[in-house]
């Protein structure tokens, strides 16, 4: 995956604890990719559309109100500008249906949510490697 100026990591989750968790370990870990965060699917669609960012990667929550992560992948496959854009689904859940649903919905990949800031860091340190966020702007 190629980097370009103007790039953000997009996050939709409706957590305030996680959305920080998440940013202390982006800022950790990978503390040159621009977070942008949404508080929900329709949040985060609303903002892609008025950003001055283009996402390099987007991670959904599945578990939000008003458009849950499902909904909101399925918006984003739907796109033509997000097609190719990674998008991983992040959450509490195990359940192995929800897992193959995302997939078959277009997720990139499927994490369960660690419980402490120190495994989230290592999460985010796998998402750098694999999408190459070392080049995020």
């Amino acid at each position: 995956m190629t980097q370009h100026a103007n790039q953000a990591v997009f996050i939709a989750d409706d957590d305030e604890d996680d959305r920080f968790l998440l940013e202390l370990a982006f800022q950790a870990h990978s503390p040159e990719c621009q977070l942008v965060f949404a508080e929900d699917g329709m949040a985060l669609i609303d903002v892609l559309v008025h950003s001055p960012f283009s996402p390099c990667l987007i991670v959904l929550d599945l578990n939000m109100p008003r458009l849950n992560g499902f909904e909101a992948l399925t918006v984003l496959r739907s796109n033509p500008l997000y097609h190719h854009t990674p998008v991983i689904i992040l959450t509490t859940s195990n359940s192995i249906s929800e897992r193959q649903l995302a997939y078959d919905l277009g997720a990139n990949d499927f994490i369960s949510k660690p419980m402490n800031l120190e495994l989230l860091g290592e999460v985010v340190r796998k998402i750098r490697r694999h999408w190459r966020l070392d080049a995020c702007l």
